[in-house]
């Protein structure tokens, strides 16, 4: 259903029954697709589905133009408000969910589905789980994209957001994270309709730091944000982390690994991925063999977030800067191996030690 125009309504609403219609177990069935009863608390339309033993439910479909993820939690009241029976299943319809809106509605255990595809239906009783994947983008969307935190603009405002524990104005986070005014806006915005910030008066803040931090790290991952490039250091990587303290000559982050057992070891580091300004210039500097085949260094270089990576370094117990504990986790969840482990391991020390990372 994802050509052509958008559907309507209606439209939509008749793909919600045929869907529920095909997806059904064998000698499951729709016993009828009615429409509402009619009252102020009626649904948009209401699906029977019974089992082989004569088990029953009705959805009861709620149907949404438009749904933002902030917008989730007052929907739920809503869809829920018009079920009046144990047998009654609250379902959000809409032409098109967001990711980040289809999992909040699975958080607040509802079922749904939309116009691409994306579907899922929970019953307890009769027993019953239907999922499928439809459309990661509104296929009907025109003009510029809703947003995503990809890009330097969004770095910058993302790691303030992650590495202060405050409330802002645009003009402090401006001042502080520098991006431009205009960028600032922007990316709040899409912040707010996915309620990763909240407005109170003209100040922002933030509503879930490890759920911001995921999404950042989603959107922007260090594969597509730097350019990497492979090298061993026949002593190891000790030795070089050895090298790197004191004060480099240029911009130097150590992230992944090596990084985050200053705060949370996992296990040993197998390799050090290092931020820095100049590949060639660092590669030189520390004497590194090029080798793609079995490195242990992992040298990378900002391309799209500016500068970001090296914001907020502090020294290492052994003397090399790394990376916020920020940029260390969102590394380490898009790294490879073991590495995505690691970074779960990190965020739940950073979850139980959060004034020992965020700055007040």
């Amino acid at each position: 259903m994802a050509n052509g125009e958008p559907p309507t309504g209606d439209e939509v609403l008749r793909f919600v029954v045929a869907s529920v219609r095909e997806r059904l177990p064998l000698n499951w069935g729709v016993a009828e697709a009615l429409k509402p009863r009619g009252g102020v608390l009626r649904a948009d339309v209401e699906v029977d589905i019974e089992a082989p033993d004569g088990g029953f439910a009705r959805l009861i479909v709620e149907l949404k133009s438009v749904l933002e993820r902030r917008d989730v939690s007052r929907v739920a009241e809503q869809v829920r408000s018009r079920t009046g029976s144990p047998t009654d299943v609250p379902l959000v319809a809409a032409r098109y969910l967001a990711s980040s809106v289809r999992d909040a509605l699975a958080d607040e255990g509802l079922s749904y589905i939309d116009a691409t595809g994306n579907m899922r239906i929970a019953l307890d009783r009769p027993a019953l789980f239907i999922s499928s994947k439809g459309e990661d983008r509104d296929p009907w969307r025109k003009g510029r994209p809703r947003g995503t935190l990809k890009g330097e603009p969004a770095a910058r405002l993302s790691r303030a957001l992650l590495d202060y524990r405050r409330d802002w104005t645009v003009r402090e986070l401006v001042a502080e994270s520098g991006s431009s005014i205009g960028a600032a806006y922007r990316v709040l915005e899409y912040l707010e309709r996915e309620d990763l910030v909240v407005k109170d008066d003209k100040r922002y803040r933030v509503t879930d730091w490890e759920r911001l931090l995921r999404a950042w790290s989603a959107d922007a991952s260090f594969q597509t944000t730097a350019r990497t490039m492979a090298y061993i250091d026949p002593r190891g990587v000790d030795n070089l982390l050895g090298k790197i303290g004191g004060e480099p000559p240029f911009p130097v982050a150590v992230t992944g690994s090596a990084a985050a057992r200053e705060w949370a070891t996992y296990a040993p580091a197998k390799a050090a991925y290092v931020y820095v300004s100049s590949i060639r210039e660092a590669s030189e500097q520390w004497g590194l063999r090029a080798n793609a085949t079995a490195p242990n260094v992992i040298l990378l270089e900002p391309t799209t977030v500016g500068d970001v990576p090296f914001a907020n370094t502090t020294l290492s117990k052994a003397g090399y800067p790394v990376a916020a504990p920020a940029q260390v986790a969102a590394d380490l969840l898009n790294g490879p191996g073991r590495e995505p482990a690691e970074g779960e391991f990190l965020i739940e020390w950073m979850k139980a030690n959060e004034e020992r990372w965020r700055r007040a």
